[in-house]
């Protein structure tokens, strides 16, 4: 049987109250009407397909920070890499996406070999960072000897997502006017280098603590 006398409760009380009192309270622009239409235009569009949405928000616990609102979707499609790009990429551009940015993996040969970010403006003129992954096989069959992965036909999961800036996010986003090219990325049997484009474009979207600034 446990005793709790009055000393351990008042002991109690006092680390509750220490702790609450380091802890921020959650700032009463945390969500609006901006950051629901932005979440709302992340939800309509066809391309990005997101089975995984969340609204811009105060990340609870921090000094006045704010996540942006998420879409996030996957799906398996058959192609080479190249081919399974470009259809994304296609699809993508109809909805007003642009290819902005595109970069390497790691190059060990598994996980997401190439990442292309696309950039689009919503209703109300905010910019969203969207970003395609795609894995390099998923077949499970044993890739033969000496043999590119990234140029066989072959199942894959393609991963997509997008976020949108929430309401305090002061970064000064573009739509570039023509898509950055990325068919000559050294990952997809070219001679241009592991990445093209700005690297900070997630970065910018996803926002710094506001108390910095």
């Amino acid at each position: 049987m446990t005793v709790r006398t009055s000393r351990g409760r008042a002991v109690g009380a006092l680390v509750v109250g220490a702790l609450a009192a380091c802890t921020p309270s959650a700032p009463d622009d945390q969500t609006t009407g901006v950051d629901v239409q932005r979440y709302q235009d992340l939800a309509a569009d066809p391309w990005l397909a997101a089975t995984s949405l969340t609204v811009g928000r105060y990340a609870f616990g921090t000094n006045r920070q704010f996540e942006p609102g998420t879409g996030r979707g996957t799906r398996t499609t058959t192609g080479t890499l190249a081919q399974v790009l470009a259809a994304e990429t296609t699809s993508a551009a109809r909805e007003g996406w642009v290819v902005a940015a595109a970069r390497c993996g790691d190059g060990s040969g598994s996980g997401w070999p190439v990442t292309i970010e696309l950039v689009r403006a919503l209703s109300d003129g905010a910019v969203a960072v969207g970003e395609v992954r795609v894995e390099q096989d998923q077949s499970g069959a044993q890739q033969p000897e000496g043999e590119d992965a990234a140029a066989r036909a072959l199942p894959r999961r393609v991963l997509v997502a997008a976020y949108a800036p929430h309401h305090t996010n002061r970064a000064n986003l573009d739509v570039p006017d023509e898509p950055v090219e990325f068919d000559a990325l050294e990952c997809l049997g070219g001679p241009g280098g592991a990445s093209v484009g700005p690297s900070d474009l997630l970065a910018q979207v996803q926002g710094v603590d506001e108390a910095t600034r």
